[in-house]
């Protein structure tokens, strides 16, 4: 989930020289995202493999503490310092793809297999159906949109944590409150989705305004760190609707 009103990988991307004859470009941050992509399906794998194999998520639970904070602080080193965010960014895919391995088989023992085959899919139909948006010009992306998403993203902050109280102290387990969290779901899922467009948007930004090529690779986390939590949102509203 994100706190600020754009993807947080491009916030420290405003200040370069434009004297740079290697430049960001389309195609090298393309490369580099399906790269990550493919070290987090790859990962995510193995971590899911272990526990389908075991019949039990016992042994990971200690995963899904761990392998996020890892992703966490290899993504604050990558905003940090330009320089180091291709190894930090491979360290970030080899954690949430860890993380996401051992989610998805959680929510494939308990719920089915086919509750992580339509996240995936649904995850990539949103990534070309949001492009497609992008680039026709059918949805633009200007301050006023950035600001609302970030208005909408608090707003959904702040319902989570009144729904996380609310859980401790039993009174969500109504069918009011179930109603409350699949409503949180549905909102978390189509601000995720939106933030796609912020990603391309600053994408673009950066590729037309010349940033230094090391960038391709911060570009490309920012769009693997909203493609993750995409499938997240995803993976939880689907297995709502099938329960």
């Amino acid at each position: 989930m994100r706190f600020r009103g754009a993807n947080p990988v491009y916030t420290r991307m405003n200040d370069f020289d434009l004297d740079y004859s290697d430049q960001v470009t389309y195609t090298g941050v393309t490369v580099k995202s399906f790269l990550l992509l493919m070290i987090v399906a790859v990962f995510a794998m193995f971590s899911g493999r272990a526990i389908l194999e075991t019949g039990t998520f016992t042994g990971g639970i200690g995963f899904l503490i761990a392998a996020p904070l890892i992703g966490m602080v290899s993504l604050f080193i990558a905003l940090r310092n330009p320089r180091l965010s291709m190894v930090f960014s491979i360290i970030y895919a080899i954690a949430e793809g860890t993380f996401l391995g051992v989610l998805s088989a959680i929510y494939a023992l308990t719920q089915g297999n086919d509750v992580v085959i339509t996240a995936v899919f649904g995850t990539f139909g949103v990534l070309f159906g949001m492009l497609f948006l992008f680039d026709t010009g059918i949805i633009r992306v200007g301050s006023k949109f950035k600001k609302f998403l970030f208005s909408a993203l608090i707003g959904l902050i702040i319902a989570s944590l009144f729904m996380f109280v609310g859980s401790l102290f039993g009174l969500l387990s109504t069918t009011g409150g179930y109603g409350l969290y699949t409503g949180i779901a549905v909102l978390s899922t189509v601000i995720a989705s939106l933030y796609l467009l912020s990603d391309f948007d600053d994408i673009k930004r950066m590729v037309e305004s010349g940033a230094p090529k090391e960038y391709e690779w911060t570009l490309a986390l920012g769009l693997i760190v909203t493609l993750v939590w995409l499938y997240i949102e995803l993976l939880r509203l689907i297995a709502i609707f099938k329960d």
